[in-house]
């Protein structure tokens, strides 16, 4: 067992059609971990480009973040090649 969110449990409900063994269990953990990864160091860039104050409040542009956010975590073959 591990203390990783991604338990033994979950990672066989995730892989529906075969048990996964310990090393495919280890590799959904790893890549469970590099997609976080990459979340926080795309929220860490962007963020504040999704603020709007004026001088009674901040906005905070919601859809738009969720939208940029969703297709930078799955970028097109194109964009992958673009960024390196």
């Amino acid at each position: 067992m591990t203390d990783h969110p991604l338990t033994d449990d979950f990672c066989h409900r995730i892989a529906e059609s075969w048990p996964p063994d310990a090393a495919e269990k280890d590799n959904m953990r790893s890549a469970a971990d590099w997609q976080l990864e990459r979340a926080i160091a795309w929220l860490k860039l962007n963020t504040d480009d999704y603020l709007l104050q004026d001088y009674y409040t901040t906005y905070f542009l919601t859809e738009a973040f969720l939208d940029d956010f969703k297709k930078a975590m799955r970028p097109t073959k194109t964009q992958e090649n673009n960024n390196g």
